[in-house]
């Protein structure tokens, strides 16, 4: 029988039982017959391809397994059987894509292991029919193996039983000749070999057809092995696939079962928001219409109690901001007034009403240049601002700069020509001007507008008075007296005038009144 023999184990899991099953085996085919070790590959030779030829020479290979021989570690920590370098791994995957015969060889208790649990080349291994070695039954278990690797040797070179027979005929070529004798054997011997070469050459072809037929099969199986590999990858890969499919299908179906369950949070969120926002620009707008009530009134402490509701409500209305700095304004309260117009502005840049009362408060503060700021920024926004032109024309005349003044005051009374305050007030910067009759001109025209404007009256008064005719100046007096009867200017006015005329008890009185309305406006006669 020949054949050689493959002995694969790995050192640090089975090397003792290796040994031994080396001396059994070398008892029963010779040395010459195995192989175990691969420790002198020569100098500068591809171990892989080395490796593989001394595979390849052999018929059978035997693959020792041990406890540790799965799990066996290398020097990074990584598992031995997937390091492409490992020579255990190399000699089975070369034996398997061979086709040469594997046999699994159990020992010191171990399992056989699952395909999922080899490397891909080493898979079609979980296959094999195994062979268990035990230490306590060594003997009769390594006879086992024996019996196992002459059937497998067999059935490799069942084809060369001819040869045996040819011996087993010669033999029986001697036991004839010593029954006939010398003297029949040249006959006979013609004859045994024409029989010899006749069943030499029917074996022959019994051997051809025997390989012929065993390559068939051989490559049946093999063929059958690959698609049972290809079959197996596909349904893998079906599986991963169809995993894979059903994956992204349950992650997209989360994927908007939580964007639904987002989108109707952010909903009711935003419905939530705005049913709240609504709630509290409905009661912030009642708050600011009591407020606007208050603020007509002249309560100015009630309409800032009322503005205050309609701000906490909604901090960012610039409207109740604006007029709660009106209300401030208007009870003198100027700092906060000007703190509530800068907020408004913030707000509503473009708030040219902000700017204008901002600019009342810097002037009543006496703060000319930012109240002429604040008015131009205010004209900027609305041109046809007539009460901003009209308002800064007034400081422009305190400044003393009247042909300024009057020019804003003509800006004012184009723009509103039944503005009967900038009639007034450019009457005023007239008649510092030194022109009178101008002056007196626009006092008429603010008297025709408003005939109950006291100051028109006064100032007119004043205006006569410069030119000499006191009756009619004591007159205009008169009647900016009945409309106002508060105005301790008129009164030291009048008396003044009176005294001109030589009325001097009617001075005295009104110069009294004057002083008891307001001491610092008249010096007593």
């Amino acid at each position: 029988m020949a054949g050689k023999i493959f002995i694969n184990y790995r050192r640090d899991d089975s090397i003792g039982v290796a040994g031994r099953l080396y001396d059994r085996l070398a008892q029963s085919f010779g040395r010459d017959e195995l192989f175990m070790d691969v420790d002198h590959i020569p100098a500068g030779v591809d171990f892989v391809a080395h490796l593989n030829s001394q595979v390849a020479a052999c018929n059978i290979i035997l693959v020792v397994i041990g406890p540790r021989w799965l799990e066996a570690k290398d020097e990074n920590g990584g598992r031995r059987l997937d390091n492409q370098d490992d020579f255990v791994t190399i000699e089975i995957a070369t034996a398997l894509a061979r086709n040469i015969r594997v046999i699994p060889v159990l020992v010191d208790g171990a399992r056989m292991p699952k395909a999922g649990e080899l490397p891909d080349p080493l898979k079609p291994l979980a296959r094999r029919q195994a062979v268990e070695v035990r230490q306590l039954h060594f003997g009769r278990d390594a006879e086992a193996l024996l019996e196992r690797v002459n059937e497998a040797l067999d059935s490799e070179f069942g084809w060369q039983r001819p040869r045996r027979l040819r011996a087993a005929v010669g033999m029986a070529v001697i036991t004839v000749l010593v029954l006939i004798g010398w003297s029949s054997y040249a006959l006979f011997r013609h004859t045994l070999e024409r029989n010899v070469q006749q069943a030499e050459l029917k074996w022959e072809q019994e051997r051809k057809a025997a390989e012929a037929e065993a390559n068939r099969k051989a490559e049946q199986a093999e063929q059958q092995r690959l698609a049972a590999l290809k079959a197996e990858e596909e349904e893998r890969q079906a599986k991963v696939a169809a995993e894979a499919e059903a994956k992204r299908k349950a992650d997209e179906a989360e994927r908007q079962r939580l964007a639904a369950v987002k989108a109707e949070q952010e909903r009711q969120a935003r419905a939530a928001a705005e049913a709240e926002a609504k709630r509290k620009a409905e009661e912030a707008g009642k708050a600011f219409e009591q407020g606007f009530a208050a603020f007509n009134a002249h309560d100015y402490d009630r309409a800032i109690y009322d503005y205050n509701e309609a701000i906490r409500l909604d901090p960012n209305n610039a409207r109740a901001i604006f007029y709660r700095g009106a209300a401030y304004g208007n009870k003198d309260d100027l700092d906060r007034a000007i703190a509530d117009f800068n907020e408004a502005i913030r707000l509503d840049p473009n708030h040219a009403r902000a700017f204008y009362n901002r600019g009342l408060a810097y002037g009543k503060k006496g703060d000319n240049a930012r109240a002429i700021a604040d008015y131009d920024e205010s004209i900027r926004l609305d041109p046809k601002y007539a009460l901003a032109f009209n308002n800064r024309g007034f400081v422009y005349s305190k400044k003393g700069e009247y042909a300024r003044a009057i020019t804003d005051y003509d800006e004012a009374i184009r723009l509103d020509p039944n503005n009967a305050l900038a009639f007034v007030n450019r009457g005023i910067a007239y008649g510092r001007k030194g022109d009178t009759d101008r002056a007196i001109a626009d006092f008429n025209e603010a008297i025709r507008l408003d005939p109950k404007n006291s100051s028109a009256f006064n100032d007119r008064g004043l205006g006569y008075a410069k030119k000499g005719d006191y009756n009619r100046a004591i007159a205009n007096f008169d009647e900016a007296i009945r409309l106002n009867p508060k105005s301790a200017l008129t009164f030291c006015n009048r008396g003044n005038a009176k005294l001109k005329i030589k009325n001097n008890a009617g001075a005295r009185v009104d110069i009294a009144k004057a002083q008891e309305l307001d001491a610092s406006v008249c010096r007593p006669l």
